[in-house]
């Protein structure tokens, strides 16, 4: 197991340097219109993963928080570091791994930021409202195979739609 997960992570590795993966650039990209090769990632990744989740028979729990004051400030603090960093963690790892050693104090300031949100943030969201942990097939009353079948349609559509020659 050891291997594998040593080749597995070597193989994203190579993978996320090569391709100059990073959510948060991504997101930028999008906004400023230039996102068609990160959405054409993204859409690929929804795919592979709906599909690997489904027949893992792995169940993705998603969180239904209310709207509030900590949401708005987790955003804020989330945004922040996002733009002094330059990246997200992904992207932090893979710039380090290029050898910006920026990237290696934006590294090590995840640890405090990190405890920051397990010690506090979150102690004070599960306080403040009524979280319910959910699984969309059993939110919609339908077979999960039926929702990958979807995601993996609409992915595939907007595949289509990212990558149509004009």
């Amino acid at each position: 197991m050891l291997l594998i997960g040593l080749l597995f992570g070597i193989g994203f590795g190579f993978f996320v340097q090569r391709a100059g993966l990073c959510f948060s650039q991504g997101f930028a990209s999008l906004i400023m219109g230039k996102g068609k090769r990160i959405l054409t990632i993204w859409f690929i990744i929804l795919i592979v993963t709906s599909i690997g989740f489904l027949l893992l028979g792995l169940k993705p729990i998603g969180q239904i928080r209310g709207a509030g004051f900590f949401n708005i400030l987790s955003g804020i603090i989330f945004g922040a570091g996002i733009a002094l960093s330059g990246g997200c963690v992904l992207g932090t790892l893979r710039q380090l791994g290029e050898g910006n050693l920026f990237y290696l104090i934006v590294w090590i300031s995840f640890i405090p930021g990190m405890w920051l949100v397990v010690k506090v943030l979150d102690p004070m969201l599960l306080k403040n409202y009524n979280v319910q942990n959910i699984l969309i097939p059993q939110l919609l009353s339908i077979p999960a195979g039926y929702v990958t079948g979807t995601i993996c349609v609409i992915a595939l559509f907007g595949l289509l739609i990212v990558n149509k020659k004009k």
